[in-house]
């Protein structure tokens, strides 16, 4: 193996930071200056009216544009054809808008509710109810890049929900990009795109787009029974969609039709305030625990969906919930199910058994008649009732397409779609939202908006239609096979449909594509050694890419084009007033990315001097106290920090003993701070190698310096790397900015032994050249090595 050519860029004594443009000693960005001053289901909805969709029509659109976008028009006026509408401010219209516009697709959602939310709003127009809480856990609930705060409860209710919602929308840039308080009434499909008849507080205006994602949701238009049972009922009905609170009920004779999610929450709720609860369940229902083996019960099959086929995983937790589940008290009990555990959407619920134990809640087969003030049921049986509430669903439509009539168009719950997203007939159409998972919606609508946006980008190529449709059937008949024939064009495994989707969208292994030009929309940035080269080139780049910089060094630069903040990062009153100033500056912190350094010839055999001080004190303790600093704010965002190491830290060269020591304290410190906050902040550490910029000027004039045997990488590679932490789904843990680099950190750690013994063969080559006669601090190596 020859070392020299291996290790390019680390044989050098050379820092891997960002280096400003100074004189005296060695920085990276720090002069030397004076110091500066539901329902599982439930949560995609947005809101649209209700109605039926037309049909699909055909026309191609071909991808958006790739360029620069211009923000989201606040009012009316044309969107122009590259532009991209979605529909619907609920869960789903906000995951869509967020992935397209960081992948930097023009893009303006329509809500016609006066607030993004969806159904967690509490409105007439939506399903929500006070006692509305999630049926999924929150660590199987969440969006993969914002984290639930950890002191909410296993199971967040609608206020949290809304909250969580809404604050995703605003940290991303979402929220700008909505047209709120305006319903779309119709879109034509037109050759090129759609022509849209608005209504917003503007008036009515017609607008036109290239593509229009449906993300209006299901949860809006109440189903009953079809056809209606027997006979009259002289008593009050009611949907689930307009229950708010039991306290109307108090007193009354009420009869709970059904036995999803919704069903079983409001005869809860009324078990404490109506006279009588009945709950009629014409067929059996998993009513599972809410906690199983300690942990939420959810999070058993996900756990298990990683490895096992779905049938194997059915068995098995059938098992856990025969040996570990609770034991049912003695008394009435629910009709058992027909099905599997894993082939309906299950009940959570820790009351509803106990009380159909303790009688407060009276289970009834299906309903066969009315007559007057009583049911009838199956079974023979008659009670009188005062109040039904139909808990039987919603039906699906898209009330503002144009087009035929019946078949699939008036019901899109029949849509055969590529990937549950993608019309077979139409790529000027996606459907966002428009399926049935065995989880929680919330990963599933990101995962169809990623879906969405790399296809509009260019980034991701759909198969031919006919591939699509093959797809599409082999996959509808596999849905029936499991569910029957209850919505099986909607019927999503989420564990298996998020494995698909990431491996559609796995980047190849060569180099991936260049992040869309708004990757880092609205985050914010803060950046130590900002004057640097580095720092410059960040500062940049992060601008290109969307985000909010603000900048920490001891000099403000004359060009740095970002907020600056005056700060010596070797005074602790300094940093924590600067980051405090930093985070006023920007309402937070997403991102803080440790690149200030400095570097310069240190031998280890001799004492420390102030250089080792010098360098040991930006190096590690900087970074450490600005990082504690910014921790509490990066908590509140589940932000990242972005440690700027050296390769150095792991194959470390004779005469740079501080430099390479503080590299590699500071990725211990990195390792260590992952321990206790990788919970809720992602933290990285990149392993640059040598980076030609002024930082190396001072070994250089020691006679130090290895040019000779270096290979220096452009600081744009380094810079990548970056954004590469600050974009990448989960933040990873080390990054080499190189395919070399990665050999050298994997040699460094996997032989180090043989690494060693390649420094020294390179080191005693460079001796025997006579590249270290002028350098006095290198003589007394080069006497030991007999030169």
């Amino acid at each position: 193996m020859d070392y020299e050519r291996l290790c390019d860029g680390v044989m050098g004594t050379s820092a891997s930071n960002p280096e400003p443009e100074t004189t005296g000693p060695e920085t990276t960005g720090q002069g030397t200056a004076e110091p500066g001053a539901a329902e599982s289901g439930a949560a995609e909805s947005g809101t649209a009216g209700p109605g039926a969709p037309g049909p699909q029509p055909t026309g191609p659109s071909g991808p958006a544009p790739t360029g620069p976008v211009d923000p989201a028009p606040a009012g009316p006026g044309g969107f122009g054809p590259g532009t991209t509408v979605v529909v619907g401010g609920g869960a789903a219209g906000i995951a869509a808008v967020k992935a397209l516009v960081e992948a930097g697709v023009p893009v303006v959602g329509v809500e016609r509710a006066p607030a993004l939310g969806g159904l967690w709003r509490l409105d007439d127009d939506t399903a929500a109810y006070e006692g509305l809480r999630l049926n999924t856990s929150k660590p199987r609930t969440r969006f993969s890049d914002h984290p639930m705060p950890p002191e909410w409860p296993d199971y967040p209710d609608r206020a949290r929900m809304l909250e969580y919602l809404q604050g995703y929308a605003d940290r991303f840039g979402v929220t700008e990009r909505f047209r709120l308080g305006t319903t779309l009434v119709s879109a034509r499909r037109t050759g090129d795109g759609w022509e849209l008849e608005l209504d917003g507080p503007g008036g009515r205006s017609r607008e036109t787009a290239g593509h229009l994602v449906v993300a209006n949701g299901h949860n809006h238009i109440p189903r009953h029974p079809d056809p209606p049972y027997p006979g009259s009922f002289t008593g009050t009905e009611s949907h689930a969609h307009t229950y708010r609170t039991p306290e109307e009920f108090a007193g009354r004779r009420v009869l709970v039709v059904g036995t999803g999610n919704s069903a079983m929450d409001i005869a809860t709720e009324l078990a404490g305030h109506a006279d009588t609860v009945l709950l009629s369940a014409r067929r059996g229902v998993w009513v599972l625990p809410k906690r199983l083996l300690g942990r939420p019960s959810d999070q058993l099959n996900g756990a298990l969906a990683a490895v096992l086929p779905w049938r194997v995983r059915q068995a098995v937790s059938q098992a856990v919930l025969r040996l570990a589940g609770p034991r049912l008290p003695a008394g009435p009990r629910l009709p058992a199910p027909r099905r599997g555990v894993l082939q309906d959407h299950p009940t959570l619920s820790d009351t509803v058994p106990a009380l159909v134990a303790q009688g407060r809640i009276l289970v009834r087969p299906g309903i066969s008649r009315f007559e007057e003030g009583r049911v009838h049921f199956t079974d023979g049986t008659a009670d009188e009732v005062d109040h039904v509430v139909w808990c039987t669903g919603y039906r699906a439509a898209v009330p503002f397409l144009e087009g035929g009539e019946g078949g699939e168009a008036d019901d899109p719950s029949r849509l055969l779609l590529h990937r549950h997203v993608f019309p077979l007939d139409d790529d000027a159409l996606s459907y966002v939202g428009l399926m049935q998972s065995t989880g929680s919606a919330l990963p599933v609508v990101e995962a169809q908006a990623r879906l969405v946006a790399a296809v509009r980008s260019g980034a991701h190529r759909l198969p031919g239609r006919d591939a699509m449709r093959a797809a599409a059937v082999e996959e509808l008949g596999a849905a029936r096979a499991r569910w029957g024939d209850r919505r099986p064009h909607m019927r999503i495994d989420v564990d298996q449909y998020l494995r698909t989707v990431r491996r559609e969208l796995r980047p190849p292994r060569t180099p991936g594509p260049t992040p869309g030009p708004h990757a880092l929309s609205g985050r914010r940035i803060v950046l130590t050694g900002a004057a640097g080269t580095f720092g410059r080139a960040m500062s940049a780049r992060f601008t290109e890419l969307g985000a909010h910089v603000v900048g920490l060094d001891l000099v403000r630069p004359d060009d740095a084009g970002i907020r600056f903040v005056p700060c010596d990062l070797t005074s602790p009153e300094a940093v924590d007033a600067a980051v405090a100033e930093a985070a006023a500056l920007l309402g937070g912190i997403d991102l803080l990315v440790n690149n200030a350094g400095r570097g310069g010839p240190a031998p280890a055999e001799l004492p420390p001097g102030e250089e080792v001080r010098a360098q040991l004190e930006l190096n590690l303790l900087g970074a450490w106290h600005t990082t504690a600093a910014a921790v509490p704010h990066l908590e509140r965002s589940r932000g990242r920090v972005v440690f700027i190491a050296s390769r150095m830290a792991l194959l470390p060269l004779p005469l740079a003993a501080a430099y390479g020591v503080s590299k590699r304290a500071l990725a211990a410190y990195a390792d260590a701070l992952r321990l206790e906050v990788g919970t809720h902040i992602g933290v990285t550490t990149v392993y640059p190698s040598m980076v030609r910029s002024p930082i190396h000027d001072s070994t250089r004039r020691a006679g130090l310096s290895l040019d000779a045997v270096s290979r220096p990488e452009p600081v744009e590679g380094v810079v990548a790397a970056v954004v590469a932490a600050a974009t990448a789904r989960r933040a990873p843990r080390d990054l080499a900015t190189t395919a070399r680099g990665r050999v050298e950190t994997a040699l460094a750690r996997h032989a180090p032994r043989l690494a060693d013994r390649l420094v020294r063969r390179t080191v005693a080559a460079r001796i025997a050249a006579g590249d270290f006669a002028d350098a006095p601090m290198a003589a007394p190596m080069v006497r030991r090595h007999g030169g």
